[in-house]
């Protein structure tokens, strides 16, 4: 059994409204934020940049049972009758009467709310209604674990019929309905299905599992990553990169690639209670799969089950890429928080280092943007998937900064493009474009609504910052609050500021652009279309975003965009 790399770094939370330590910029496995983008079914939950969360899709309103055609903000204004202020959220779905259904949960700094299908998340028997509501479980008002408040959880993951906690200080907790995955020994029963179990590593003991920085997995088996870079997993079918699948009720140590530090875990949708699938994403760039592979879900080429760690490959040349293992991926998003019973749907979307998004294994409804006419076909990685000569679309030059599989679609976000990408089933609402058409896309498209996902906002324009080393020309023109311009005064101001065309600074009078509203169309309220110009700028106080009026695609159509990061190229 090899040894993992020693990760040297210590269990914490991230403070403030948004975790910049995610998806393409990921770097720290301590406090990687998975959770900005959750996808069920047919539905999806954002947390913005300023600490908002917006849900759409079908079973999202604040009732539990009607759909949400258009991003939402989760507010009470809305129906979102919570206090405290919000801090994370997470969704299962699974299915009653053969279709699908869905359950949200939004844990603020009061305690835990839950809106939905009864059973899909959490028991029925902690919370029998739809309507968005609060929890209590175990006579704990809070709902969450014993000894556990709202600011001192890390991370919250949903699956169907599955809720995980991972707190600051590293304790992993369970509430779970199957799998036999409580992670501490009991049985699925009537009383373990409606209270929190503290995950342990063995009956002998005691021993609790210490130090978890992340904790993902299915309805059937679960599977965490600790601040020393270790692996366990625990539930029905596991694999631990040696022998067949089994059944382990406690926290199983997984070895490690040798030389490997783990980045990411993830594990999708469960296919069979015999046996799992797992995914981990090394710090260098390099993915490794594991465990059940029907539907092609490993990635190696084969449709083999592999009992120990396998990479990913290229098959065939696609757009250049040359074939062998991937490397310089950047970011794993599994289905997770999906499952319909009969349907194969597991499947994995993974960014590079680049922004190149590929992806591998199930497309029924076209989930992953698999070609054309094999709407249900099972596939080895595709890179670019679901591209299109749509100007609208996704084109092999894009540049992909965040990805989310879910159940039967996945969303993507362009470096250059404020509105999310969209492929698969759109229904109820899914691809928040304000339609309930039921219908499949095969090919991205963009035709969607503005969101501004915490540490995945985009701009069409862009800006980059002033020289200020080195040669670089004097900023010439300048106006100042200080009463300090001139040439003759010892500041030497503006020409002290380098680099520019226009500098401005005041300290107690603030420079502000109109602050307007934006509709649900992505135009500002108030302004009439007829005087849009190419250039014009203002504040859009809906999305909390310098916007400008602008082309992104030569000319032939406009529309305001965020200027949200820098993306001159330098």
């Amino acid at each position: 059994m090899g040894s993992p790399a020693t990760v040297t770094a210590v269990v914490c939370c991230t403070t403030g409204s948004c975790n910049p330590n995610t998806f393409v910029n990921s770097s720290d496995p301590n406090t990687i934020e998975y959770d900005n983008m959750v996808s069920t079914f047919h539905a999806t939950i954002i947390k913005e940049g300023n600490g908002t969360f917006k849900v759409w899709g079908e079973e999202t309103n604040a009732d539990g049972t009607s759909d949400l055609l258009l991003p939402t903000a989760v507010t009470p204004a809305n129906g979102f009758n919570y206090t405290g202020t919000p801090l994370k959220a997470t969704a299962g779905s699974g299915t009653v009467s053969g279709e699908p259904a869905h359950q949200h949960a939004l844990l603020t700094t009061d305690g835990l709310y839950v809106w939905g299908v009864p059973n899909q998340l959490i028991s029925s028997s902690i919370k029998s209604t739809n309507a968005f509501g609060k929890i209590m479980v175990n006579g704990k008002a809070d709902g969450l674990p014993p000894g556990v408040i709202p600011g001192q959880v890390k991370m919250m993951f949903g699956s169907y019929q599955t809720l995980g906690i991972v707190t600051c200080s590293g304790e992993a907790w369970v509430l779970s309905m199957t799998g036999a995955k409580n992670g501490d020994g009991t049985a699925e029963d009537a009383t373990n299905n409606v209270i929190w179990h503290r995950v342990k590593t063995s009956a002998s003991g005691n021993p609790t599992l210490d130090n978890v920085v992340a904790m993902r997995g299915n309805f059937r088996a679960l599977f965490a990553l600790t601040s020393d870079g270790n692996l366990y997993t625990w539930g029905s079918g596991t694999y631990i990169n040696s022998g067949a699948a089994a059944n382990r009720t406690y926290a199983t140590q997984v070895t490690v690639p040798a030389g490997v530090t783990p980045k990411m875990i993830g594990m999708p949708a469960g296919r069979t209670a015999v046996a799992q699938t797992y995914y981990l994403l090394a710090a260098d760039g390099r993915v490794f799969s594991m465990g059940y592979n029907d539907v092609k879900q490993l990635g190696d080429g084969t449709s083999t089950t592999r009992t120990s760690w396998v990479q990913p490959q290229k098959v065939t040349n696609q757009s250049g890429q040359g074939t062998g293992s991937l490397t310089n991926i950047a970011w794993i998003s599994p289905n997770e928080h999906a499952y319909y019973s009969g349907y194969a749907i597991c499947a994995i979307n993974v960014l590079t280092n680049d922004l190149k998004q590929w992806a591998w294994g199930v497309n029924d409804n076209y989930m992953i943007g698999g070609p054309i006419g094999t709407l249900g076909t099972y596939y080895d990685p595709i890179y670019m998937p679901g591209v299109s000569a749509a100007a609208n679309g996704l084109n092999l030059t894009d540049e992909v900064i965040a990805v989310e599989t879910g159940g039967h679609t996945t969303i993507n976000i362009k470096k250059s493009d404020n509105r999310f990408g969209y492929v698969g089933h759109y229904i109820h609402g899914s691809a928040g474009n304000g339609s309930s058409t039921d219908s499949q896309v095969s090919t991205y498209t963009y035709n969607t609504s503005i969101v501004t996902v915490c540490a995945a906002e985009t701009s069409s324009s862009c800006y980059k910052p002033g020289i200020t080393s080195g040669t670089a020309l004097d900023t010439k023109v300048g106006i100042s609050a200080l009463g300090r311009a001139g040439a003759t005064n010892a500041d030497n101001w503006p020409m002290t500021r380098k680099g520019g065309h226009i500098a401005l600074e005041a300290k107690t009078k603030a420079f502000v652009p109109n602050r307007v509203g934006f509709d649900a169309s992505g135009n500002p309220v108030g302004i009439a279309t007829v005087n849009f110009v190419e250039g014009m700028m203002v504040y859009d106080t809906t999305n909390k975003c310098m916007k400008m009026y602008t082309s992104q695609d030569g000319g032939t159509t406009f529309g305001w965009y965020c200027i949200a990061t820098q993306t001159c190229p330098d």
